[in-house]
């Protein structure tokens, strides 16, 4: 273990094979001769970190298959949809994540397209994630395969510094779990992130006081949350492609332009990011959304789709005991136009029949737009106690009528099993779920 004077050394490095510190740069390790070396001036004295799975739901199945090791991997479906991920091989043929299956089919035609099995990836991610709790308990988990760490005062209690622990539960996570993570350290979390994406895969990449001023000149705005495609596109109407394009703007100047999002461009422009790292963050909205196997119109298939992720979605939010102000559906057209409504429940519950009712009408409302190639459902606006927003006696007992209904169904499935009990509008013409 180094001492204190020596992690105040402006010139020092760390071995990311065998974590031996150097006070030195060179090219590869003293002592195992390992060119993965970890190489800032600042190195042992940031704190905030942000870790990244490579190419995650496509790394679990290589992983577990090793026939697709030296194979082009697209985890997203096999005819339809969009890539959820894919692994890097792919990537080489210009394959990128959220693209649509037909084009990533034209791009790499030699791929494996898989489906993704997220119950799984979820159970991976959880064994991340307990490796990362054992170095803090300041640990936000963005995703399954990212997460946020501040590592502020871990140096008495691991008698390490932040780098090498990053270093050590990255070495860790391979070794026990066959996947890679990128590493990104800094002082906030926006530039942590932009140092975990600078070196992809297996990377560790370090912004400091002394240097991020120039790694920011020439990135794209695109790094800058909240700026999707058109707010770019807005960005770029004013002539603002890059980063350092703001720095002409006043603070005020861009608030008038962009709103409340003014303020976030003028901070980030500038490495400001005062944002915490939050163990335990207020859940904002759940949803889901499904690719319909073909573009469809039936309304008993697209209700039984309806009905499917309602009931996930009513699972989740019982399960975190909140209960949604705000319900919307989802639909997107054959031609790609997308369409988002609002329903109306007329009271906050997480009840999947009343929010599936909500929602049942705004279907038939859009009926006639379709055929429909992708039906989804999202709710938000939690509380985290019911309320009742109308008050009439026979919605009060209609109400409880369908709420002691739930209950008992869901009594049923934790005893005997999901499909213990299951409603008819769940059923296919077959009598199958």
């Amino acid at each position: 273990m180094p001492s204190e004077k020596s992690l105040q050394l402006t010139d020092s490095q760390l071995c990311k094979n065998c974590l031996q510190i150097s006070s030195k740069y060179r090219k590869r390790c003293e002592t195992c001769s390992s060119p993965r070396l970890v190489k800032h001036p600042e190195l042992f004295q940031l704190q905030i970190a942000h870790i990244d799975c490579d190419a995650f739901y496509a790394s679990v199945e290589k992983n577990e298959n090793p026939n697709l090791r030296d194979l082009p991997v697209i985890v997203g479906g096999t005819t339809r949809g969009v890539v959820a991920t894919c692994c890097y091989i792919a990537r080489i043929y210009g394959v990128r994540s959220a693209m649509p299956i037909s084009t990533a089919k034209k791009l790499c035609p030699s791929a494996v397209f898989l489906r993704p099995r997220i119950a799984h990836y979820k159970g991976i991610s959880q064994k991340i994630k307990s490796k990362l709790l054992k170095l803090t308990p300041n640990v936000e988990f963005v995703s399954l395969d990212e997460a946020y760490i501040d590592l502020s005062g871990t140096i008495k209690l691991h008698r390490k510094p932040p780098a090498v622990l990053l270093a050590l539960i990255a070495k860790e996570i391979e070794t026990s779990l066959g996947l890679s993570v990128s590493v990104g350290l800094s002082f906030n979390k926006f530039l942590a992130k932009i140092a975990s994406e600078a070196d992809k895969p297996r990377g560790f990449s370090v912004i400091g006081h002394c240097d991020y001023e120039k790694v920011l000149q020439e990135k794209s705005v695109k790094v800058i949350s909240g700026v999707g495609r058109k707010t770019f596109a807005q960005l770029d109407r004013h002539g603002i492609e890059v980063v350092s394009d703001l720095l002409r703007y006043e603070k005020h100047e861009l608030n008038n332009i962009f709103g409340r999002l003014g303020n976030t461009l003028w901070n980030c422009a500038r490495g400001v990011d005062t944002r915490p790292v939050v163990a335990r963050k207020p859940i904002k909205s759940i949803s889901c959304e499904k690719t319909l196997d073909k573009d469809e119109a039936n309304i008993d298939i697209l209700k039984k789709a309806l009905w499917k992720q309602c009931e996930n979605l009513s699972k989740r939010a019982k399960k975190n005991a909140i209960f949604p102000q705000s319900i919307k559906l989802k639909l997107k057209t054959s031609d790609f136009r997308l369409i988002v409504a609002s329903g109306h429940i007329g009271t906050c519950t997480n009840s999947a029949e009343i929010i599936f009712q909500g929602l049942l009408k705004v279907l038939y409302n859009n009926l006639e737009s379709g055929p429909f190639r992708l039906i989804g459902v999202s709710l938000s606006r939690f509380r985290i106690t019911a309320k009742e927003f109308q008050t009439t006696d026979l919605f009060e007992d209609s109400l409880r009528k369908i709420n002691l209904t739930e209950e008992a169904i869901d009594e049923i499935r934790e005893k005997f099993g999901p499909n213990a009990i299951i409603k008819g509008r769940a059923l296919n013409v077959n009598g199958k779920c």
